[in-house]
């Protein structure tokens, strides 16, 4: 069995089994996550709730790109695109005050190996700079990745705050990729097997972020009678954002690494649906969707030929979408 299919076989089981109308007799497992819900409960305090699960990303991508520094100066010179479809496993912390809320959530991908293509792009000839000469398509492993967020949010008792209270955060996201057995064609016909490595691509996202958090409770008794009650959380956010990446070109003669640094924005916006399962036990289900756009400066350097030069013009986005399910004591 696949791991996607394993990790959704055991989302579905987890979910199942947690269920109080679970009518298959599984007494001593109802009994089992009653005395593990017990004991974390006289572990935590009662303004913690804790939570782990799984999230899987979908036509999702990371994207750079750079100008010609010279005449004809085409922009872009280069495009290089990597997916992201991983699955990762992760947990969410969170400590709620009267007045305040913290929330940190850490994950990191558990399989490396992505089902889409990295795509490399070149518009290289000058008498026609903006007609694609070269383009490649590679496998693509997602070496390490973590992705954070730390944020606040404040729910004073104030009118205003009500329906909407804000909420301000550092999101972190780190990816290190490696392409491998790719194949190449150009504007002339001619076509190449790209034996092996050929490129490990480093990036990092930072997010300052600042927006609103929005939270109602649904009456779902007259509908699903074993979850009495669902609440919907909708958080909208917008940020500042700075990339770096590094990319090491390891086909290439010579140590030739490019780098960008950029800065720009993101925003975001995820949906929460979390449904009582227990009395201190829920299941959670959240859509999350960032777009980042950054412009900036890149550089070029090769100790082989001494070439060392930078320039402005580069751009760096990405594209992130993602479901997750997650199980959560609330202690």
């Amino acid at each position: 069995m696949s791991l996607k299919a394993r990790i959704i076989v055991i989302l579905i089981s987890v979910t199942f089994l947690v269920s109080p109308n679970n009518t298959f007799g599984f007494q001593g497992v109802d009994q089992f996550i009653d005395t593990v819900s017990d004991v974390a409960s006289k572990l935590g305090t009662p303004q913690s709730r804790y939570a782990v699960g799984f999230k899987k990303f979908f036509n999702s991508f990371t994207s750079y790109q750079f100008p010609n520094p010279f005449p004809p100066g085409q922009d872009p010179l280069s495009r290089l695109e990597f997916p992201i479809d991983q699955w990762f496993f992760g947990s969410r912390y969170t400590y709620e005050a009267p007045h305040w809320t913290v929330l940190f959530d850490s994950y990191v991908n558990l399989n490396r190996d992505s089902g889409l293509y990295m795509q490399d792009s070149d518009w290289e000839q000058e008498n026609q700079p903006f007609r694609k000469t070269v383009f490649s398509e590679s496998r693509c492993r997602l070496n390490r990745s973590w992705l954070l967020d730390l944020g606040l949010n404040l729910h004073p008792d104030w009118a205003v705050f009500k329906e909407i209270s804000p909420i301000t955060g550092l999101r972190y996201q780190y990816f290190y990729f490696t392409t491998h057995d790719g194949y190449q064609v150009t504007l002339d016909g001619d076509h190449a097997d790209l034996k092996g490595d050929g490129i490990d691509f480093e990036q990092t996202f930072y997010h300052w972020y600042i927006g609103g958090l929005f939270s109602t409770t649904i009456n779902t008794s007259g509908i699903w009678r074993s979850i009495p009650q669902t609440s919907l959380t909708c958080q909208f956010d917008y940020a500042l954002a700075t990339a770096k990446n590094e990319d090491l070109h390891l086909l290439r003669a010579g140590h030739r690494i490019t780098r960008d640094n950029t800065s720009g924005h993101c925003w975001h916006l995820n949906a929460t649906v979390a449904m009582d399962m227990r009395h201190n036990l829920k299941a959670k289900f959240d859509v999350d969707f960032k777009r980042m756009v950054t412009h900036g400066d890149h550089e070029l350097s090769n100790s082989f030929y001494n070439i060392y030069f930078s320039f402005s013009g580069a751009k760096v986005w990405s594209d992130q979408f993602a479901l997750t399910g997650l199980v959560e004591f609330n202690f």
